[in-house]
């Protein structure tokens, strides 16, 4: 192709005639220029194929992420539930004769429980890491990650201080609690020695004259009403999140 266009070239030389060859010579740069631009296009366009993959792998690694710490999250409220409501029921029974057969219960599943969410992060914190955030082109999207990320990051902070208040508590019952650990529990630890009617009818008596416990109890239950609020707040952003990511994967289908 390239001696075809030299060949007519050294034609219209040799035959002096200038004006045409200045004519052709403009129309093969023309023609270079929109080869060039062809070729650019084609390049842009893989290119924007290749970010486009990226980006829909990226969104499917992340739904799989977020839809575990949907599962997390759900769970962990659900526990947390339980904490509350227990926290509540206990401290009903160290001020009245109310559901004592089960103060064992609303120790071990409230006053001493803990539970927390915990996200799986790994793909967004591997896209902030690399510094690639950009191949993520929902707008919304980015941001929702953004505050969710903010909200994990700074929405622990009274974490320590419910921790110190569960081993507080722990702490304050330690020298009958084991008397009023539920039957299940107990069997399940390994501990098959059976608790007397006494020892229990004991522990009971200890423990509604623990005043310093009461009063870490109560401290503890408005805690964990907070933090479950708080839960229930990042099982928002999740679901958000998810809603977010399922739309852009429609319209890339």
């Amino acid at each position: 192709m390239i001696k075809f266009f030299r060949k007519i070239r050294q034609k219209l030389l040799t035959e002096n005639k200038f004006s045409k060859y200045l004519i052709y010579a403009i129309g093969e740069i023309i023609l270079v220029v929109i080869g060039i631009l062809i070729a650019l296009g084609i390049n842009n366009l893989n290119q924007n194929r290749i970010a486009e993959n990226e980006e829909v792998a990226i969104l499917k690694a992340m739904k799989t992420d977020f839809l575990e710490t949907q599962n997390r999250t759900k769970a962990t409220i659900k526990n947390q539930t339980t904490v509350v409501e227990f926290c509540y029921k206990l401290q009903i029974t160290m001020n009245e004769q109310k559901n004592i057969d089960s103060i064992g219960e609303y120790i071990y599943r409230g006053a001493i429980s803990y539970w927390r969410v915990e996200p799986v992060n790994g793909t967004y914190d591997g896209l902030i890491g690399s510094g690639k955030t950009d191949v993520i082109k929902n707008q919304k999207l980015k941001s929702l990650l953004a505050e969710f990320s903010a909200e994990i990051k700074y929405g622990f902070e009274d974490e320590d201080f419910c921790l110190d208040l569960t081993s507080s508590l722990v702490e304050k019952s330690s020298n009958y609690a084991a008397y009023l650990e539920p039957e299940r529990d107990r069997k399940r630890n390994g501990l098959n020695k059976p608790i007397t009617e006494e020892e229990r009818n004991s522990a009971i008596i200890r423990h509604q004259k623990n005043d310093s416990f009461l009063g870490v109890l109560v401290t503890k239950s408005d805690l964990e009403k907070n933090r479950l609020e708080y839960q229930k707040n990042i099982l928002k952003f999740v679901e958000n999140i998810i809603a977010q990511i399922e739309s852009e994967l429609v319209k890339k289908e």
